[in-house]
């Protein structure tokens, strides 16, 4: 064999071996990432919530199930004023950061929360792609001096601690509102259902649990016989607990036990056969128990309706109104009462 081919052969080789070598350098892992997603029916689903990330950063592989991976869990509830949002990852120094969002339409904080994902990939990722820093050359060792050999070394900065996450405050908001509604209360032989207007306040807590103040004023007139008339008044403030709320979407229901307390005052009218009108007045007390479903939209407006019933108190259910000459029982308290009716008002925080 001549020595020409091999002369040949040497050169095309190097030219090879340079040509490859690029190809040839280990591509850094892309480093995989899991999202923990979870959210009421009415919001973007998981899928959806991927989408925007990819939409913002294509930093980062999903991870496979059961691989090792750097994970995001992302938590997205309703409540009285909309919808939170929560976010929860590790940081490139390994510190937990937390994230909390609320708005009024739960499209907005998915959208908010898969920004705060994507700028959390791109800074990792980012730093984890820049090239080392060249090494620093070799440098002799100085011989300290005497002076440098007396004083003390300073401290190693401390790491700096992140403050703890606030906690959420327990009591979710407060609402005012005015309600009408027809109730028996005022129910003797022969009469219709009296009107009542309330005026309320009440108190929400993350729990569920409702405390509520309602002031109500509660009337009827009404002929006994012939030529006599009476008027009937309660004046009370009623006092209902509710121990949880359930709801779904923009609806919720509650069960409340109630105590109302209060004035029940009772006065003829004078007439052809009532020459001489009286009044009395007695304590007005009665336990129950009533059932409320309210419409809670993102707006800080909810309209209520509600049901209840009321047994007096042994001390009230045993009372009677009479007129006299000849004697007739114009009114006496019933043994059980009921209302329905409605409520107006406007939610704060």
């Amino acid at each position: 064999m001549s020595e020409a081919p091999r002369v040949v052969r040497w050169p095309l080789a190097l030219l090879l071996l340079v040509t490859w070598a690029p190809s040839l350098r280990a591509e850094p892992a892309e480093e995989a990432v899991r999202f923990q997603y979870t959210a009421p029916p009415a919001c973007p689903d998981a899928a959806t919530f991927t989408a925007r990330v990819r939409e913002r950063t294509q930093r980062g592989r999903l991870a496979e199930p059961g691989e090792l991976a750097r994970t995001f869990s992302i938590d997205v509830s309703a409540d009285a004023q909309g919808f939170a949002g929560d976010i929860a990852f590790l940081d490139d120094g390994g510190v937990k950061v937390d994230r909390h969002l609320h708005g009024e339409q739960c499209d907005a904080v998915v959208s908010s929360l898969a920004l705060i994902t994507a700028l959390a990939l791109d800074a990792t990722l980012r730093e984890s792609e820049q090239p080392a820093p060249p090494p620093a050359p070799p440098t002799r060792r100085k011989t300290p001096s005497l002076l440098e050999a007396r004083l003390p070394l300073s401290p190693a900065p401390q790491p700096r601690t992140r403050p703890p996450p606030k906690r959420a405050r327990s009591l979710l908001g407060a609402r005012v509102g005015l309600g009408g509604a027809y109730a028996s209360t005022l129910h003797a032989p022969g009469l219709g259902l009296a009107p009542r207007l309330a005026l309320l306040g009440q108190l929400d807590w993350r729990s569920g649990f409702a405390l509520r103040l309602s002031a109500h004023y509660d009337w009827y007139a009404f002929t006994a016989d012939e030529g006599r008339r009476a008027n009937l008044r309660i004046l009370g403030v009623e006092t209902s607990a509710c121990p949880w709320r359930a709801r779904w979407a923009e609806l919720a229901f509650a069960p409340c036990a109630t105590l109302d307390l209060g004035s029940l005052r009772a006065e003829g009218e004078r007439g052809g056969r009532l020459t001489t009108a009286g009044s009395d007045t007695i304590v007005w007390a009665a336990v129950g128990a009533e059932l409320r479903a309210a419409w809670e939209p993102a707006s800080p407006f909810w309209v209520e309706l509600r049901g209840a019933a009321a047994f007096p108190l042994p001390l009230v259910a045993t009372h009677q109104f009479v007129f006299r000459n000849p004697t007739l029982v114009a009114y006496e308290v019933p043994v059980l009462t009921g209302a329905g009716g409605m409520v107006l008002g406007v939610r704060f925080w």
